[in-house]
């Protein structure tokens, strides 16, 4: 065999090793994943399948709540790509853990109605949180149709805002108001005018009054020059009684026409100062007017505005979960079809998202496997060396428990007999000081009386008592036979020291 044959074989075995400790570890991860007992594997490898398949389904739906929220994040919240994917997996984790606690806490009872009713709330559950995680996958689906339906909802909405602005009757005097305003800054701005001075009744009356002998003026002038070159009137030239006559009516018409010349001005002038004064106080009340004006103006167009402002960051922003639920809703509406659509693809991804706990309840309800049947008998041989162990504890406190009151009762009984010897150690002491005390007051009684005769000198020969015998009534066989049911007395002997 050549060199590069061997090396190539080699290469192969390695990378097949490789390939088989990495399908191993794999294998024994989707088995943590399961919640597999391995030393239950170990007896039943055949079960290993099984259980590898339940983590790969708990991971697979894993992942598809990683893409839904995913998805969802980008489209709800508008954030970045990057963020959106760890948002995805943090909620990915929190599916798996929840689908994992469905499936391992699903007990299998003795009956199938009792299986059944115990797992109808997990599975209702995992329902629950397949529609959460198959809703932003469904609207990801149909997301071209619903961004046309969503554009042609905000155009309506567009549409009605401005209707209702137009209608606001907040809005509706903006127009009158600032055409108020236009006109109060121009009367404002203008002041009095000789117009405004010659409207005056007075100052009118006045200038019609000097128009007409100013009219009445002319014509006698006129009339005095043609009087006076003969053109007209007498037809003689030169000064006469005409012309004199003429020119009397001349002065006469110039000096009314001088006197209402300057009663005009005075009037002009006393108007314009009153118009003057007037129109302090009017200018004072329009400008006071004319800012109250714009004013309300510029808070009527702040307030619309910022109506419009809103509006629009709505319409912004209505693309949104909330929106493309409604523009799939009106998809659905105008089109049987795509509504069929929708809920079978609804239907398929929740139906995936409740695949684990679906697979673990019909395997609850069909006969027990080997692997279940070896866990249960795993799980009673737990329990049985639980209860032996406890059961020993138990027996070995109670052992000890004995043995302490035994010790305890030895140690009492032998405190009672030394506390009994010690008592009668000082009774003896207390009878010999007392015999003692009786002796010596006997022989000075006897030695006081005539007749008896002193300790150590004989007997009395008529037959008084002696000391040997009342020595006798203190030895402690006597003491101990005058009370037979003092048992201290009885049990404090020297003999029985």
């Amino acid at each position: 065999m050549s060199p590069s044959t061997v090396q190539a074989s080699a290469r192969s075995s390695v990378g097949a090793a490789l390939r088989r400790l990495n399908r191993r570890a794999i294998a024994e991860q989707l088995l943590t994943v399961a919640g597999a007992n391995r030393d239950v594997l170990q007896e039943a490898p055949k079960e290993r399948t099984k259980q590898v398949a339940m983590g790969a389904v708990l991971v697979s739906t894993a992942a598809i709540a990683v893409v839904s929220a995913t998805y969802a994040l980008h489209l709800a919240l508008h954030l970045w790509w990057p963020f959106a994917v760890l948002g995805g997996l943090a909620w990915g984790l929190v599916i798996l853990n929840l689908d994992r606690w469905l499936v391992v806490s699903s007990p299998r009872l003795k009956t199938k109605g009792g299986t059944l009713a115990m797992a109808l709330p997990r599975v209702l559950l995992a329902i629950l949180i397949g529609a959460v995680v198959s809703t932003p996958l469904t609207l990801a689906v149909f997301s071209a149709e619903i961004n046309t339906e969503v554009r042609q909802m905000a155009a309506e909405d567009e549409d009605l805002f401005n209707e209702q602005l137009a209608e606001d009757s907040r809005y509706k005097e903006l127009p009158a108001k600032k055409q108020q305003i236009e006109q109060l800054e121009v009367s404002v701005a203008e002041g009095i005018t000789p117009a405004d001075v010659a409207q005056d009744p007075a100052v009118a009356d006045l200038q019609q009054r000097l128009d007409e002998v100013t009219a009445q003026y002319d014509a006698a002038v006129a009339a005095l020059l043609c009087e006076a070159d003969g053109t007209c009137g007498t037809g003689d030239a030169g000064m006469g009684p005409a012309t004199a006559a003429r020119m009397a009516d001349r002065d006469r018409l110039e000096g009314e026409r001088d006197a209402l010349t300057q009663q005009l001005e005075a009037t002009k002038t006393r108007v314009e100062a009153q118009l003057t004064s007037e129109e302090a106080r009017k200018a004072a009340d329009e400008q006071a007017r004319l800012n109250a004006l714009e004013a309300e103006v510029a808070d009527t167009e702040r307030q619309r505005a910022e109506e419009i402002a809103a509006h629009r960051e709505s319409v912004g922003n209505s693309d949104g979960i909330l929106a493309r639920l409604t523009a799939l809703e009106r998809l659905g509406e105008d089109d049987p079809a795509a509504a069929t659509a929708h809920w079978l693809l609804f239907a398929f991804m929740t139906a995936l998202e409740c695949l684990p706990i679906i697979f673990k309840t019909m395997l609850a309800l069909a006969p027990p496997s080997l692997y279940e049947r070896l866990v249960a008998l795993e799980e009673e041989k737990a329990e049985a060396r639980v209860r032996l162990r406890m059961q020993t504890e138990y027996e070995e406190a109670e052992t000890l428990a004995r043995s302490a009151l035994a010790a305890a009762e030895a140690r009492a009984a032998r405190t009672l007999e030394a506390e009994s010897r010690a008592t009668g150690m000082v009774l003896d002491a207390q009878l010999a000081v007392t015999h003692d005390g009786v002796r010596r007051w006997r022989d000075e009684q006897l030695g006081r009386v005539p007749g008896v005769a002193p300790p150590g000198q004989g007997a009395d020969p008529h037959g008084s008592a002696s000391a040997d015998d009342l020595d006798a009534l203190y030895e402690p066989d006597a003491l101990e036979s005058e009370d037979p049911r003092d048992g201290r007395l009885a049990g404090s002997s020297p003999a029985s020291m």
